[in-house]
């Protein structure tokens, strides 16, 4: 009777966990504020997780011993984190402590529900995939409609920025490419449609480089003969892009990037292996523009000017454990669906980096989302 009882205490505590992933990966469109956002989360996600954190040790055990080498290295990277408040100028230390938290609390969200619900964790995505797909119809008509031709695209809500609002679809995208439905095509098709013209118009070419990579190497990576046609295919769609709309795509030039990425290593040279500190502020001052630019724009650099080489290299550490993890199931379609999303990741880090320890938001889906995607494959075999 007790062992039924526990089970089923799991179960319902597993649903209401994936009430709060659905909450995490759905609900960023609806809302334009930061708040309500985080409010849902507070009570779907990060209160179901802390029950199991309190109660359920056997769970916390059995997540222990399948992902033990990615969470000794993400438990060094977020304790050398903590670590920096003693050096950093923010003096808000319990607003960064609670963010690390909140690191903890959704990566092993994933964990237990991949390891209570492996059977639904795909189902779960799909949906949320879908629901993402929507909400992109529905930005491209109002704008539109509105007459905005000429600016750039953008998501619903808190994904409404082109680049943020581009690079989390795109993770939508890969999703549903290596999850199709087996049944209903015609609905994954409008989706991936409908997400494939959002990602044009967002005019991001960072967004365009790093999706066009992910989709070609899990296409070679395959070997199979279609896979070589759909690579040969992807490839003269992207060259007659590029020839057709060369104007819009060198317009805007490099966008300071090698200037921004030059000031970062100055930057980093003044505290190489200990760096700032959590939560510390920048600014670069470049030659070529009156204007202040407050951030790296590539989260390697970010993380190595903030934590410093040893956080850099822990950073890549988990990156890389999680890479194995994903390549190690890529007999599954979430792991073959992950090795794409971490390659896209990859690549975008290196242009629009985000910030690792920032409140729940859209940097999140191409840093932390696939770190959890990895740790509920690990949980789950």
């Amino acid at each position: 009777n007790r062992q039924r009882e526990n089970s089923r205490v799991q179960q319902w505590l597993s649903g209401w966990l994936g009430l709060g992933i659905l909450w995490f990966l759905v609900a960023i469109v609806l809302f334009s504020s930061h708040k309500p956002y985080r409010q849902g989360l507070v009570f779907l996600y990060w209160l179901p997780v802390a029950i199991m954190l309190i109660s359920r040790w056997p769970l916390v055990r059995k997540v222990w011993q399948r992902g033990k080498p990615i969470i000794i290295t993400l438990g060094a990277l977020i304790a050398w984190a903590a670590i920096s408040l003693v050096w950093s100028p923010d003096d808000d230390v319990a607003r960064q402590l609670r963010r690390l938290l909140f690191v903890v609390l959704f990566l092993y969200g994933f964990a237990f529900f991949g390891l209570l619900r492996p059977e639904s964790v795909n189902g779960l995505l799909r949906l949320a995939c879908h629901f993402l797909a929507l909400s992109c119809l529905v930005a491209l008509f109002l704008q539109y409609s509105a007459g905005h031709f000429e600016h750039r695209a953008g998501g619903l809500g808190l994904l409404e920025h082109p680049i943020l609002g581009g690079y989390s679809i795109a993770i939508a995208v890969l999703l549903l490419v290596f999850l199709p439905h087996p049944t209903h095509k015609w609905i994954w098709i409008a989706s991936m449609t409908v997400m494939a013209a959002l990602i044009v118009m967002t005019q991001s070419r960072g967004l365009w480089v790093g999706l066009l990579s992910a989709l070609l190497v899990l296409a070679v990576l395959r070997g199979e003969r279609r896979a070589r046609i759909v690579t040969c295919c992807l490839l003269m769609v992207a060259a007659v892009g590029v020839l057709q709309f060369w104007e819009v795509i060198t317009v805007r030039g490099m966008s300071f990037r090698p200037e921004i990425l030059s000031a970062s290593f100055e930057l980093i040279q003044q505290r190489p292996w200990l760096g700032l500190g959590i939560g510390a502020n920048y600014d670069f001052q470049l030659a070529s523009t009156d204007i202040l630019i407050s951030h790296s724009h590539n989260l390697f650099a970010h993380i190595a000017i903030e934590l410093g080489l040893v956080g850099l290299l822990l950073w890549l550490a988990v990156w890389i454990c999680v890479f194995r993890v994903a390549w190690n199931s890529r007999d599954l379609a979430l792991g073959r669906a992950l090795l794409a999303i971490l390659i896209f990741c990859t690549i975008g880090q290196l242009f629009d980096g985000g910030d690792l320890w920032g409140s729940p938001r859209a940097d999140w889906f191409f840093t932390w989302l696939p770190v959890g995607l990895g740790l509920s494959l690990v949980a789950d075999r």
